[in-house]
Parts: C-alpha cells; sequence; structure tokens
C-alpha cells in the first residue's frame, strides 16, 4: 500500500527537478518507517495524512522544503525520532518548520495554558518561515475533512476554533481556496441548518445571476476586447456569504463578474468599457492595482447598476491573477534566500505578534489579543495623501495615529473622519479618510489606553506615559 501510496503522490508532481523529487521519496520513505504501526480515528494508516496534508500543497506548487516539511510534520511530535536527526537527515529549513509545527508535551505545561502555548509557538516560528503556517493551515485542512470520523463533543470546538483562528491566518497568506474549503467545513458542523439553507439560497439565484453574466459577457465582447482573456462569474465563498447576510446585504452582493485582462493597464482600459455600457455605482469604485492592501489582492473593484440590480466587477491583470490563486507559494517560488524568506514573513503576519508579546504576560492574554490583532479581518483607512494604513475592524483614530507616526499621535488634539469634526476614541471603517490634527505639546492621557485597541498604540501610549 505504501509503495502504492508514494507511486501516487510523485506521479501528481509535474514541477520539480529530478533531484529534488528523490529528495520527496526519502523524506515519504522516512515518514512511513517512523509513523509504522500508527492509525488515524479513520482506522487508516497514519502515513495517509501527511501524504494529504502534502497533497494539498502540491496544488499551490509549493517548494521542496515545504513538502518536505509537510510528510514529516508530526514525526517529532507522534514518534521517538528527535528533531536533531530530522536537521541531519534533511537540513536545517525543514528540521525548523518541524519543530515550528511540533506541539509542547502535555505534561510540561499547565492544562488551561496548552493550546495558548502552542498557538504563541506557533505564530513566532511563522513570523520566521511562513511555510510553518502553510503547512500547519493544510494540516487543519484534511483533518477538517475527516472531522466527521470525531466524536461529537469535540467536532464542535474543533470548527469552532477553525473558522476563528485558522480561516483567518490562511487569508493572511492568501490561501483563498484552503479557507474557503475551511470556513465551509467549519460551518456545516457549527450550524447545519443554515448552512444547508444558505447553499439552497445561493442555489437558486446562481440561475439568476448566471443570466445577467451571459447578457454582460456579450455586451462586453462587442464592444470590441482583445485585451481581455477571460471573462467568468462566481460567488463569495458560503461562510462569508452568511456573514454578509446577516449584516444585511443582498443576494447580489454575493455574485461577481470576474475580468482578466492581459496587463495592468488593460485593467483600466475594462473598467471604461464596463462604465461606458453600464452606469456606476457611488463611491464603489476601488482601485487596489494603484493604491495596494495586499499582495494577493492587486485587482480594480467596480459596481454597476444592470436591470436596477447592482453588479460586482473585479479586474485583474493575468500576473496578479495568477498571484491571487497561488498566494504565498506564488511570492515562494524564486528561490528565495533564508533572510528573503524572513522578510516576506514578517511583512505578511507584520509586526503585530512582537507587539502583542511586549505588552502580555502569559501565553493565555497572547492568545485572546492577537485574535484580534493579526486575525480579525483587516479594513483600509486613508490620509489625506491617499497613503494607506491597514488596521484591524474596531480600530479607533487612536489605532490609526499610531499606526501612521507616532510621533504626529502623540500631539494629537482631534481629527477628521472624511471631512467630519470627530473625537480621537471614534472607531474608523472602511475606506474611511483620517487627518491627525496636531497641537505643539504632548497630548497623551491615561484615557487613551481605554480606545487604543492594537498593540503598537497600546504600547506606544504606555511607554509615554511611564515617561512623563
Amino acid at each position: 500500500m505504501a509503495d502504492a501510496l508514494k507511486e501516487g503522490l510523485i506521479k501528481k508532481i509535474d514541477y520539480l527537478p529530478r533531484k529534488e523529487l528523490e529528495l520527496l521519496k526519502v523524506a515519504f520513505d522516512f515518514a512511513e518507517e517512523a509513523h509504522d504501526g500508527q492509525k488515524r480515528a479513520t482506522g487508516e494508516p497514519y502515513i495517509t495524512h501527511p501524504i494529504a496534508v502534502c497533497e494539498i500543497l502540491l496544488a499551490y506548487h509549493a517548494d521542496i522544503t515545504t513538502l518536505i516539511s509537510a510528510l514529516l510534520h508530526d514525526v517529532v511530535e507522534d514518534t521517538s525520532v528527535p528533531i536533531l536527526e530530522i536537521d541531519r537527515r534533511f537540513g536545517e529549513r525543514v528540521a525548523e518548520i518541524v519543530e515550528g509545527l511540533t506541539k509542547v508535551e502535555k505534561g510540561k505545561v499547565r492544562k488551561e495554558e496548552y493550546s495558548a502555548i502552542n498557538t504563541e509557538k506557533l505564530l513566532f516560528a511563522s513570523v520566521k518561515d511562513i511555510r510553518v503556517a502553510a503547512v500547519k493551515i493544510a494540516d487543519r485542512l484534511h483533518n477538517m475533512r475527516t472531522l466527521a470520523v470525531k466524536r461529537v463533543e469535540k467536532k464542535v470546538p474543533y470548527a469552532n476554533e477553525t473558522l476563528i483562528f485558522f480561516s483567518p491566518l490562511a487569508e493572511k497568506l492568501g490561501l483563498y481556496k484552503l479557507q474557503e474549503e475551511l470556513e465551509e467545513l467549519g460551518f456545516s458542523y457549527l450550524n447545519p441548518p443554515k448552512f444547508k439553507n444558505i447553499k439552497t439560497l445561493m442555489n437558486n439565484y446562481s440561475n439568476i445571476f448566471t443570466k445577467i453574466y451571459n447578457n454582460c459577457a456579450i455586451e462586453i465582447m462587442k464592444e470590441g476586447a482583445p485585451f481581455i482573456t477571460e471573462l467568468k462569474w462566481t460567488k463569495v465563498p458560503l461562510y462569508q456569504s452568511y456573514s454578509l447576510l446577516q449584516e444585511e446585504h443582498d443576494l447580489a452582493d454575493l455574485f461577481f463578474i470576474n475580468v482578466i485582462t492581459k496587463s495592468k493597464m488593460d485593467c483600466y482600459t475594462a473598467l471604461g468599457v464596463i462604465h461606458k455600457l453600464y452606469k456606476p455605482s457611488l463611491h464603489q469604485m476601488v482601485d487596489n492595482i494603484a493604491i495596494e492592501i495586499s499582495p494577493f489582492l492587486k485587482q480594480i473593484n467596480t459596481k454597476v447598476l444592470i436591470n436596477n440590480i447592482e453588479v460586482h466587477f473585479i479586474i485583474q491583470s493575468e500576473k496578479d491573477r495568477e498571484i491571487y490563486d497561488a498566494g504565498v507559494f506564488g511570492l515562494l517560488r524564486n528561490g528565495l534566500t533564508m533572510e528573503e524568506i524572513r522578510a516576506l514573513s514578517g511583512d505578511l503576519l507584520g509586526d503585530s505578534i512582537h507587539a502583542v508579546k511586549s505588552i502580555t504576560n502569559t501565553p493565555i492574554e497572547f492568545e485572546e489579543l492577537i485574535s484580534f490583532e493579526l486575525l480579525q479581518r483587516e479594513m483600509t483607512v486613508f490620509t489625506p495623501k491617499m497613503d494607506v494604513i491597514a488596521l484591524p475592524e474596531g480600530s479607533t483614530i487612536i489605532d490609526f495615529a499610531f499606526s501612521l507616526n507616532p510621533q504626529i499621535a502623540r500631539k494629537m488634539s482631534n481629527a477628521k473622519v472624511n471631512g467630519e469634526w470627530k473625537p480621537i476614541h471614534t472607531v474608523v471603517h472602511d475606506m474611511d479618510i483620517v487627518e491627525i490634527c496636531t497641537t505643539s505639546k504632548e497630548m497623551v492621557s491615561f484615557d487613551w489606553l481605554n480606545y487604543a485597541q492594537t498593540s503598537k498604540a497600546y504600547k506606544a501610549i504606555s511607554e509615554l506615559l511611564k515617561i512623563q
């Protein structure tokens, strides 16, 4: 069976050179031997799990280091093989990833801190090498695919953790397909009736939207659009659709037409064609090519009215669509040095992890704060010069100011949001334009701590108050 599994895995790989394929075979044999005799809850040999994790990452054309780490990710935790042996056999990079994925021994920490300690360990390892998080997300996805065999009392908390922690972590890495499946599986276990209802609702509306799309496609191509290489429609993932409907969005907001063009400049030409054909909705055009909010979401969003229905278009170039589909592995493919990988890892996860660590005393506090700081959905807030500040949803003007410039923030007296005067504790929203007004003296007070939501602002205010 093992030989068949190995051959099946190797046959699916068409992008690695022969030398790297041989290394992967060695890793497979090593993992098989280490897990010999172990079974999963499904009754299958344990080796089927690391193989499945590896296959999930294959779809993203993950590099050889990631694939080997996927095959070995449970070896140190679940067998007698020490991390030094991984280092000796497969090198320092693989060993560091496997170590980052290995949970601490339960007997060495307090029971109530066990989960928080492992979360902290995982994230700090991921800041050094983002591939740690990628393997962990793939590991969670396969476990969610086989969650049905677990006892009922374990399914709900496991699915809940998947939605709260692993789904937003996948989004941070641009692994949107994995995020969608994680959310759909988690939602199906947490609320089966609503899951079925939303699925039925969206399937029914698909028939209506298909007609809208077909007419649009004919009209757009009639305009003569050789710069458009692909035109298709798609829908918002199921769990995200449920969230939007809870916020009283229309069904039409859950579907969009995706336009792929030959180049970035062609995106603007396509935008012109769409706005010529259909009336644009006010204040609904967002240019995330010119104003980048994520390396994975370089696109133009616009909404237009078609037969009194607001239709959402997303316009991307072929290259940017490839990055969108590949996620973090689209940025890792070019043989980056370890220093470059660490820089990329820090950029994707931000300085939130270190900032949160600096103001917490326990792993449990760290886990609670990081769930807001790092894993809360991000929004884009602008300065009057249209500089972009990315903040977690729920952030205030105080958080905006310290993210923009701590030297300006400490002298902030008041602020304008979209041209209107607002108290500095005001919560800001996606696409707001915030203007900070200052005085010549320090304005920081203890009251500011009550409204600081981000660790960067909280830490800076605390340090300033200690100095004064």
